[in-house]
């Protein structure tokens, strides 16, 4: 099957560009708020079970890495591929600097440490300089593809397994082809309408090859074509094969001119390329490898420079138009990466692997899940709504009768915007008479609880003042802020009737006599009550004078003012 499509498989396998007749289906909308409540509605087919992830690994991040040592077994490895066999794992790598292969097996467990055994070369069928590494399963036999050699001695090997990935498989020789190959670097055997066939570029005679296998590849390619060096070829080393609305095309990294080639081969594999540069010498430094593959609704590449750094590229104009480029710097200890791996997801966790051919090493990139959802995952056939706490892209993904014959799996791509940032200041005691400036800040639009919507609005009233802004974004936020009014409340009175301070007077309400004063002691008893036009408090209780202490007011004016509150202290 195709390296981009192995239904063999039980990875999901990112590359899929075909069309899916999956079950698996669902509605949501791909822009939000931050903490805005969202919802998704499940228009998948009955299954026997449903795995909802809503924060699952998401290329737009920056991966995180760890680097695999070497485990005695890699001597220059240059290119790596997976698969999976009756439930368990294999890697595949190829080792450049003494020309053999090394079979990782991991079990089920495809983050286990691997038991690694060299196969060696097969009586020196593999060639010295060997690169290229493909696993390929064609009516019940499992095929390993491997390519490299310099000059004469270049040469596609082919190692026959059997039934299963665990048997000594035994050693091909398929040829140069009469030349056509001249040190010839990456690999890809792909299935199209019952035909097999296989790509490769060539580094000394800047020229691609492609092998036609015809319906089966138990046998050597009947037909193989090198196609002339017209085509913007420069050292080139890395290649991959994807078919995107209906059309093929082959990516390929040219080493020596730091630059993506695009060749455009039309409805088939058997199309003649049409190439067009997409490089970026600014990001990319002898580019190696690369890889494309879609992720929800993203279209992405990575490109391995030679020199220690990840390139992502996202093609976010179509395949058509050149892609963004982002520099992900050295991650997971790169040293001189050689070959990527495809990407693929286990669980909520995207990986790929990279081949670091100066240290012997393998360096697994990794992109998690993250924990900014309200809910990280759900089982429910019809899920909660959900809410996002930062501003980013995330991944929804579906999961249908997973582990199962019937899985199936569908995803969608949520863009969290920035809420609108506002603050009107700490509750504030306001001066009689005198006006307050509230600002919400530049934004969109305003709407204040007095009714205004312009940025900035002048109080001279008590009351609590709320405001609503918008940003460019649609995303709201709301801001409150009390106001109250100084209105010269003294905190003492002296009633020993020497006709000084006797009584307890608040100038300011002599122009709200209705306002109703409430006096109580320290325990919350009610001392007294009294309209402030029926004159001050003397300190007494029902007519009878009370102990000097603290007491507590609350003041009533007339209107939606809010209450004041506060304490008074009596010295005799």
């Amino acid at each position: 099957m195709k390296r981009y499509m192995r239904k063999y498989i039980h990875l999901i396998l990112l590359m899929m560009p075909v069309i899916s007749f999956s079950q698996a289906s669902f509605e949501v909308k791909d822009t939000a708020c931050i903490d805005e409540l969202i919802s998704i509605t499940n228009n998948s087919g009955n299954a026997s079970t449903y795995y909802w992830n809503f924060c699952s690994g998401n290329l737009y991040y920056t991966p995180e890495g760890e680097n695999i040592p070497n485990p005695g077994t890699l001597d220059g490895p240059a290119f790596i591929d997976f698969a999976v066999d009756n439930g368990n794992y294999y890697a595949f790598i190829t080792n450049h600097t003494n020309g053999t292969i090394t079979r990782n097996f991991y079990g089920s467990d495809f983050l286990s440490t691997p038991v690694s055994e060299n196969l060696g070369d097969f009586g020196s069928i593999i060639p010295q300089h060997v690169q290229g590494v493909q696993v390929v399963y064609d009516n019940g036999n499992w095929f390993v593809f491997v390519i490299g050699g310099q000059r004469t001695d270049s040469r596609l090997v082919r190692l026959d397994f059997g039934s299963s990935l665990s048997n000594t498989p035994v050693a091909v020789n398929l040829g140069n082809f009469s030349g056509n190959l001249d040190y010839p670097v990456d690999l890809y055997i792909l299935e199209e309408n019952g035909i097999w066939y296989g790509f490769t570029v060539n580094y000394n005679t800047n020229r691609l090859t492609r092998f036609e296998f015809g319906n089966s590849l138990s046998g050597p390619p009947p037909s193989v074509r090198t196609f002339s060096d017209q085509m913007g070829l420069d050292g080139p080393t890395g290649l991959f094969p994807i078919l995107e609305n209906g059309i093929w095309y082959l990516f390929v990294s040219n080493n020596n001119s730091h630059e993506i080639i695009r060749l455009e081969l039309g409805g088939s594999l058997d199309g003649e390329p049409v190439p067009a540069s997409i490089g970026d010498p600014n990001f990319l430094d002898f580019p190696f490898d690369l890889t494309i593959l879609h992720d929800c609704e993203g279209l992405f590449g990575f490109v391995l420079n030679r020199f220690n750094d990840i390139v992502r590229m996202e093609f976010n104009q179509g395949i058509d138009n050149p892609p963004d480029f982002i520099s992900l710097g050295e991650v997971g200890g790169l040293f001189n990466p050689h070959g990527i791996s495809d990407v693929f997801r286990v669980g909520d966790t995207l990986y790929t692997f990279v081949a670091n051919i100066d240290n012997s090493s393998i360096t697994r990139l990794y992109f998690p899940g993250c924990d900014n959802a309200s809910i990280t995952s759900s089982t429910e056939r019809d899920p909660p709504e959900i809410s996002y706490n930062v501003p980013g892209n995330y991944n929804i993904q579906l999961v249908l009768d997973e582990g199962t014959p019937q899985q199936d799996n569908f995803c969608q791509n949520v863009v969290v915007l920035e809420s609108p940032d506002v603050d009107l200041g700490n509750d504030t005691l306001l001066p009689s008479g005198s006006t307050l400036i509230l600002d919400a800040g530049e934004h969109a639009a305003w709407q204040w609880s007095t009714g205004e919507t312009s940025q900035t609005i002048e109080i001279q009233g008590q009351g609590t003042y709320t405001v609503i802004v918008t940003n460019e974004y649609g995303c709201t936020a709301t801001d409150e802020i009390i106001v109250s009014m100084d209105i010269g409340i003294p905190n003492f009175f002296t009633p020993n009737s020497d006709g000084i301070n006797d009584t307890w007077e608040i100038p300011y309400l002599a122009n709200n006599p209705e306002t109703r004063i409430y006096i109580y002691d320290r325990f919350g008893n009610l001392i007294t009550t009294y309209l402030y036009g029926e004159g001050g408090w003397d300190g007494t209780r029902n007519g009878q004078a009370v102990k000097a202490d603290t007491y507590w007011y609350v003041i009533k004016m007339d209107g939606d003012a809010k209450p004041l509150k506060g304490s008074v202290t009596i010295k005799r």
